[in-house]
């Protein structure tokens, strides 16, 4: 039996670093969805313009490919500390928007910095672990997301007791303490000379983005109208809201929990596999649920543990993909990403408003469906691909 290396010392503080930082980032990028109505309300506009506002944020990960320059000149912990500064600036300009265009430029600044952190982090640890245990390195990482959304239960308090503002400079501090946790704890890799490393679109490259592609947007369909649903059809409160996402995170981490604990044990492209095929039986589900709370709390957890399995583990299998280009290619899985999540701001409340969260579940099931299908074609990289 081949013992698995143990990680370095390195890689075990960057860890530490980037649960501090990315939990922040990612906040200020979720705390948006379950709030929206509200956030909606106190600018004064209503749910189509803020759909459209998510719309502007996901178009600046149409920057994405643009980001692998920066990290092969600057060095990836730079582009990490320009992110956390994005992210607090994007805060505080949402905290201080009296109206629609400079809740824009804070939307807009905060997906900039989302993108600018991410691909540098990924690349980082896909450049320093081995392929066998990029699954549970990057798993944790991902432990962030549904971390990020525990701020909900916090912002729905601070909603309630005082405005929609709150949250976003609650936020804002936090990026401070993860800039700093950033530049203590990952060394400084700026290169000597810059080398570029050029990706060539493989047949698997492409089949990998299209599959992207088709999940992202099924989620993101549902997501966008996920606080409205939960306003509409069971009349919950702001503040219940935050507590209703105690559900959603405790089901993110069990399958960013799962991910990290078994998917190089399993398979990266079988455990993908696994979360769509899951999701799409989930998704096509939530029509059932009907107005009944604990049936939608079932379906949440299912909706979400089999996500954050698909989105978690395409992350390592994406980076053994095309070697020392990971990053150009993670940097394409943000822009089709994006796409996705534009496409699905401006579709899914129109889903919604004609056939509710029924009509949101099939469109859903019938993208990851396709999505399996995609990448169930493709060949996945080797267990000791780079």
């Amino acid at each position: 039996m081949v013992r698995t290396p143990e990680l370095s010392t390195e890689v075990r503080s960057a860890l530490l670093a980037v649960l501090v930082a990315r939990t922040a980032v990612n906040g200020a990028h979720r705390i948006v969805y379950p709030f929206l109505p509200e956030i909606a309300r106190g600018l004064g506009v209503s749910l189509g313009v803020m759909g459209g506002l998510l719309a502007l944020r996901s178009a600046a990960g149409l920057a994405a490919p643009l980001v692998p320059r920066l990290t092969e000149s600057l060095g990836r912990r730079a582009v990490m500390l320009v992110a956390m500064a994005g992210t607090i600036l994007g805060c505080l300009l949402l905290a201080g928007a009296s109206g629609v265009a400079t809740a824009a430029a804070g939307l807009l600044t905060a997906g900039l910095a989302k993108l600018l952190f991410d691909i540098p982090m990924q690349g980082w640890f896909g450049a320093r672990v081995p392929y066998a245990r990029r699954g549970r390195v990057l798993g944790i990482t991902e432990l962030t997301w549904a971390l990020s959304l525990l701020l909900a239960l916090p912002a729905g308090f601070l909603i309630a007791a005082t405005s929609w503002r709150a949250p976003f400079l609650l936020i804002a501090a936090m990026a401070v303490a993860g800039a700093a946790a950033v530049g203590w704890l990952i060394r400084g890799d700026r290169p000597a000379e810059t080398v570029r490393a050029p990706l060539r679109l493989t047949g698997t490259a492409v089949g990998i983005l299209g599959a992207v592609l088709l999940f992202r947007l099924a989620a993101e369909l549902l997501f966008v109208v996920y606080g409205t649903w939960l306003e509409a059809d069971f009349g919950l409160s702001v503040a219940a809201i935050g507590v209703f996402t105690l559900v959603v995170v405790a089901a993110e981490l069990v399958g960013e929990g799962t991910v990290a604990a078994v998917a190089d044990r399993v398979g990266l492209k079988r455990s993908v596999l696994i979360g769509l095929l899951g999701s799409a039986v989930v998704y096509a589900s939530l029509g059932l649920v009907g107005r009944s709370l604990p049936a939608a709390v079932l379906a949440v957890i299912g909706w979400f543990v089999l996500f954050e399995i698909t989105i978690v583990a395409t992350v390592p299998l994406v980076t053994g993909i095309a070697g020392d280009s990971r990053e150009r290619l993670l940097s394409l899985v943000v822009a089709v990403s994006v796409l996705a999540s534009g496409a699905a701001a401006l579709i899914g409340p129109q889903l919604f408003a004609v056939g509710g969260m029924g009509l949101c579940g099939l469109v859903a099931a019938g993208c990851a469906l396709t999505g399996a299908g995609v990448l169930s074609r493709i060949a996945g990289p080797a267990p000791t691909a780079a």
